[in-house]
């Protein structure tokens, strides 16, 4: 008796998970205001000695995997992408704020909702977001407190989350 209740309860939530990301495919440009409320910022970590590692797997590996592959078409991979390599304001300004609609990486097309993770301190940001930027063979410019607090506070009025086409303006970044 319990497992055809469990199969029809993931069943269930499956189809839930289908029918939100083939929504925002068909419709990315809804407004999505309400669905992100303001937070305030606080830290996450219990301890002052969690890894940007252990922050990494417990806030992004769920979506962006283990090894920042991404899961197609919905989550972009974080290894060799320009959205990570690139602009750090942007970055930071993606991660605040979140992501919706459709989104290039590498010349394949994602389309899906990433939630913004305002909560999480300037430097638990700063340094998970550098730790992205320099591992799976990327390179990039570490991040500091300061460069994610200067972001959070000339994008803090915002409530919904970005587009790739807000962020992006012939190639500069537009945050």
């Amino acid at each position: 008796m319990g497992r055809p209740r469990l199969l029809i309860g993931g069943l269930s939530l499956g189809l839930a998970a289908w029918a939100a990301v083939l929504w925002m495919r068909i419709s990315p440009s809804t407004d999505l205001t309400r669905l992100q409320a303001p937070v305030a910022v606080r830290s996450t970590t219990k301890a002052a000695g969690n890894s940007p590692a252990t922050l990494y797997a417990t806030a992004c590996a769920s979506c962006h995997q283990s090894a920042g592959e991404g899961r197609f078409p919905v989550f972009p991979p974080l290894a060799g992408s320009p959205w990570v390599n690139g602009d750090p304001d942007r970055l930071i300004a993606l991660t605040l704020h979140g992501l919706s609609g459709p989104l290039d990486v590498n010349a394949v097309g994602y389309s899906g909702l990433m939630p913004g993770f305002a909560h999480l301190s300037d430097r638990e940001l700063a340094e998970v977001l550098s730790y992205a930027r320099n591992s799976w063979g990327n390179e990039a410019s570490r991040l500091t407190e300061a460069d994610v607090s200067a972001v959070r506070m000339r994008t803090g009025d915002r409530r919904a989350p970005w587009t790739a086409t807000e962020l992006q303006t012939d190639g500069e970044a537009n945050p």
